[in-house]
This record gives C-alpha cells, structure tokens and sequence, in this order.
C-alpha cells in the first residue's frame, strides 16, 4: 500500500509539473508572438518613415543601402529588405534589397498597403512587417520589409523553472514518503490484528478512535473490534456449549451405567425401578441428540418443513394442555387464550407444537407464579406470545436470548435443562417458516418471548 500511495503521489505531482510546463510554454509562446509581431509592425513603420526622403527607386542606392544596415543594427532586426509594388499585376514586383524569407511578395499587393496600413505577420519562428515608403502617391509603391527572430519571453526565467520543478519534486518525494507512511500504519496495524487473530489471539484490539472520529480508518478499527469481541463471545458460547453437552450426557450416563451395574451384580432390590430409571436416562439422552441434530440440521439447511395451512389454534391448545400437570407441579398457573379461537396459518404442525412446547417449557423454568400463553392474529398475520412473570432480562441480554445455550442473568441460581438449545431452536424454525422471534422484557416486570409469522387468519370460534 505504501508503494501505491508513493507512486500514486509522484505521479500526481510530475503530471502537475507537466501540465503547468507545458501551459506556461504555449502562453509564452503566444504572447512571445503577439509581442514580436507588434514591434516588427512599428519598427516596419518607422523604418518606412526614415526612406520616405523623396528618393526614387534608382536613386542612392549605395546610400540607402548603408542606411539600412545601421537601422537593421540599431533595432536588433534580422533583415531589411524594399521592392517595388507596380500597380499593373501583370507586371512582376521588383526587389531592390533581398527579402526576409518569411515574407510571399506577393502579399504586398494588398490595397491596405497603398493606403497606409501595416501588414504583419509571424511564419518559421520569425515575425515580419511590411510598410509602404511613399503611401497614397503614384505606382509603383515602394514598401519596406523587417523580420526580426521571435525571442522566448522566458529566457533565463527557464532554468529557474527546472530548478524549481526538481525541488518541487524533491518536495513531493518526501512528503509522500511521510504521508503514505501515516496513511498506511492503521492499514498495516489492523492487517498485524488480524493476523494474530487468526491465529487465537483473541485478545487482541485496536485502539479505540473517538467518537468523532468517522472517516474509513475509524470505522475500520471499530469493525474489527467487534469482530474480535464477537468471536471472543462465540469461544465463550462454543466452550459453555461442550461444557453443557458433556455433563448433559455424562449425568444420564452415568446414572444408567451405576443400575445397570448394579442389576448385573445382582444388587439390586428393585428391578423395575432401575429399569424405569435407565429408561427416563436414556429418554434425557435421545432428547438432547435430537435436539443437536436438529439445530445442526437447520444451521447446514437441510431440514425439510411440511408447510401447509393449518389451525395452530388446536394444536396450540394441545401443546399447552400437555404442559398442565408440570405447571401444577411447579405452583404456576397457565393460562392460554387459544381456546375458543380459530387461527389458520401456513406452518409445519409439528415443528409449530415443537415450537410452542420449548416456549411454554422455557416459561415454566422462570416463572414466579403465572405464564400466559396469548395467540392473536395481525394485519400482517399470527402473533404467539408467552409471558411469564419472572424476574425479567437485562437490556444487554435481550439480543442474545435466542443464542445457543443463552445461560440467563435473571436468575443465576436457576440452570438449563436439557441441553439449553430449546430458544435456539424455537429461532432457527420460526425463521425456516418465515417468521420472526424476539423477547421483550425489563429487569423485575417478567419476560415476553413473541413470535410472529405473516400470512393466516382467523375465522371465529369453532361450533
């Protein structure tokens, strides 16, 4: 990057230096024209002046000669040179003292000449002029010609130019050496962050820049902060995740392993409750595989809904009732206004009991004394609600509610059952149905976990 940024700016800075050279020499150049052709006009005119003696064409011509060079010397002038204008075209100009090069003779037959004008001109590098000597009188007309080099305005002011284009350059260098150098050390810093990251390093973080602070280097910083704090967070919940699967399994385990053994050395005195105790295990057991396939299956998209329109009314129903006899053993009173409603929606059914019933199941672990189960409908669809009168959820914690084993802050002393992915699972299907789950809650005023799912409706109560 570093090379880019030097390169890009000594670039910039030589195709500026160009294009100003480059405008400076074409501006020269036209106002070193306009100049020259100025002073070769007056010049031409004042040199007609000083022929115009009255001599005639044949006359002195020695003397006019010598008059000549001592003006050409006097005003730094290239040539002087005089023809004779006849006014018959036919007849050919004749030329008394050689001609500047730059000049077409026949040019000089312009009528502006005879009446007095000066004509001027700049052709090969060399400006020129033409006047006439004896202007208005009788043919032939006697016209005087300068050229004179046309001069760069510049001069030495050229060097000077150079010099200051090479410390200008010189400039540049360093100021870009500088600039890209300051430009790319929070680049270069979060490419090294990023590195030890990957690496494991998950401790690593930018500094922090300031709130004000909002160009891309700023957010750059921050992104990757939070990219870091988010995989901390994933290590966190991946290590509670093998922690919580292996005593989840090492508990029931263990359990069937010690009656099995004792029914095998013949130790036990109650055969049938070992075995109904080895069978609740090893239904603990199935559950959270089931409940690990089922999460891995909906994260690598491959679980399969049966979607169909259905009265989740019912089976809402039915999967509450079901949760009846828990309730009564916890002290909590269920309640549920499904009963006498009708509410027709797009879902799988089972994966909707599945739903309602780790819900209702996540409802009773918290609730001090009342869980309500709600189904309504909306403009937009069906809304479930299970509202328990818990101690409530931190404002911090509600986005991660839904999260795989979301170990609560509203009560420390209370664990998760099972596998603590059941709202992790309620999520993901309620999303493979096309709906959305949050939790709405405050510290000490119970916990709502909502669902919503578009399409559905309700047709009144069943006759």
């Amino acid at each position: 990057m570093r090379r880019r940024l030097l390169t890009a700016f000594i670039g910039l800075v030589l195709c500026s230096l160009a294009i100003t050279w480059t405008g400076i020499r074409v501006m020269s150049g036209i106002q070193a024209n306009d100049l020259a052709r100025d002073q070769t006009a007056g010049q031409a005119t004042a040199v007609a002046a000083a022929f115009n003696d009255g001599m005639s064409a044949s006359a002195q011509q020695v003397g006019r000669r010598d008059r000549m060079d001592r003006i050409r010397h006097s005003l730094g002038l290239r040539r002087i040179g005089m023809v004779l204008v006849p006014a018959d075209a036919t007849i050919p100009i004749r030329v008394l003292s050689p001609v500047p090069s730059a000049i077409d003779p026949d040019r000089l037959r312009s009528l502006d000449l005879a009446a007095g004008a000066t004509l001027s001109g700049v052709d090969a590098g060399s400006a020129w002029a033409a006047a006439a000597v004896n202007p208005g009188q009788e043919a032939p007309l006697m016209v005087v010609l300068v050229s004179r080099r046309v001069t760069d305005p510049l001069g030495p002011a050229v060097n000077w130019l150079l010099a200051a284009g090479l410390v200008a350059i010189a400039v540049a260098v360093v100021a870009a050496l500088r600039l890209s150098t300051v430009l790319a050390r929070p680049v270069v810093e979060a490419t090294d962050a990023a590195l030890r990251i990957a690496g494991g390093d998950l401790d690593t973080r930018l500094p922090e820049p300031p709130a004000t602070h909002t160009d891309e280097v700023a957010e750059l910083a921050r992104a990757l902060n939070a990219m870091v704090e988010g995989l901390d967070r994933s290590r966190g919940l991946e290590r509670q995740f093998l922690l919580s699967v292996s005593h989840d399994l090492r508990t029931p385990l263990t359990s069937i392993r010690g009656y099995a053994e004792a029914m095998a050395d013949g130790t036990m005195e109650d055969p049938m409750r070992a075995g109904a105790i080895i069978l609740s295990e090893s239904q603990r057991l199935d559950r959270l595989v089931s409940d690990l396939l089922n999460l891995a299956r909906l994260d690598a998209r491959r679980f399969t809904l049966d979607l169909a329109p259905s009265d989740i009314a019912a089976v809402t129903t039915d999967v509450v009732d079901g949760f009846a006899p828990a309730a009564l053993e916890s002290g909590v009173s269920l309640g549920s206004s499904t009963a006498d409603q009708r509410v027709t929606a797009i879902v799988d059914v089972d994966r909707w009991a599945q739903v309602v019933a780790n819900l209702v199941e996540n409802g009773l672990r918290y609730a001090n004394s009342r869980l309500d189960v709600d189904l309504t409908t909306t403009a937009t669809g069906i809304q479930l609600s299970v509202t328990d009168d818990g101690p409530g959820i931190a404002v911090d914690d509600l986005p991660h509610v839904f999260e795989r084993l979301y170990a609560s802050k509203r009560r420390p002393d209370v664990g998760e059952s099972g596998s603590g992915l059941g709202l992790a699972i309620v999520r993901e299907l309620v999303h493979a149905m096309g709906g959305s789950v949050r939790a709405e809650s405050r510290l000490g005023g119970g916990t709502s976990l909502v669902v919503e799912l578009p399409g559905g409706g309700s047709s009144g109560a069943e006759e």
